[in-house]
């Protein structure tokens, strides 16, 4: 998970690429899950993004990023795993498996699957703030969170992260606290619930990830399996 959308272009070379567009997608890629808390359940099923970038300088050509993440995706959630697609896009989707705290990336038309210790902190917290009842999403009344961060050992660039919570889909921080990347386990540990909307601010673009539809309904595990034919590569 680390610091994926900082200065995102999109170039031809896998690693370079991977290098700055890894923090968007795997940011993207959140652990959809509820745990059982009273009565309320464990969540799994599907959960449907609108994904929309802003250009925030006229130079800025917005379908770099729209080529790498493309316009809208799908999380398949089950158990603490989950899975995400994109579609039109070169990164096709994130795999996050909750029991080794990795994410694999797969690519369009490709076997190599980039995979990332999420265990490892990508990113410094220099500021975060809790606000109450701040949007309705889907009927859903959200908290909202903002970090302001910058990379680990550097100055800069600083950015702006917000996410959007429901208590209405609560989720076990605990699966979180050993990811480091995107201060997950700083995040996650407050919110203790789902994001349903998630902003990424640049001083040159703003990207961001609007729940469309949640959809509760049994998955076959199977979905989230690691395929035998990819062929790994570390992000390191």
């Amino acid at each position: 998970m680390p610091g994926f959308l900082l200065g995102f272009e999109y170039i031809t070379n896998l690693f370079v690429i991977m290098k700055q567009a890894i923090n968007t997608l795997v940011i993207i890629c959140l652990p959809f899950f509820l745990i059982a808390q009273g009565n309320i359940k464990e969540f799994e099923g599907v959960i449907n993004y609108q994904h929309q970038v802003v250009a925030k300088e006229p130079s800025y050509n917005v379908e770099y990023d729209y080529s790498a993440i493309g316009k809208y995706s799908e999380y398949y959630y089950k158990n603490g795993n989950y899975r995400f697609v994109n579609h039109n896009s070169y990164i096709e989707g994130d795999l996050f498996k909750a029991q080794e705290v990795r994410n694999y990336l797969l690519m369009a038309k490709s076997d190599t699957v980039l995979y990332l210790d999420a265990k490892k902190p990508d990113i410094e917290v220099i500021e975060f703030k809790v606000e109450k009842s701040v949007k309705t999403i889907l009927n859903y009344s959200c908290d909202l969170i903002t970090v302001k961060v910058k990379p680990t050992n550097q100055e800069t660039p600083i950015s702006y992260r917000r996410y959007y919570f429901t208590s209405k889909l609560p989720i076990d921080p605990a699966h979180f606290k050993q990811c480091k990347g995107n201060a997950y386990e700083l995040i996650f540990g407050q919110a203790k619930s789902l994001p349903l909307r998630i902003e990424f601010e640049w001083p040159q673009k703003k990207v961001i990830w609007q729940a469309t539809k949640v959809e509760k309904k049994k998955l076959n595990k199977d979905i989230f399996k690691v395929n035998k034919r990819w062929v790994l590569k570390e992000i390191k």
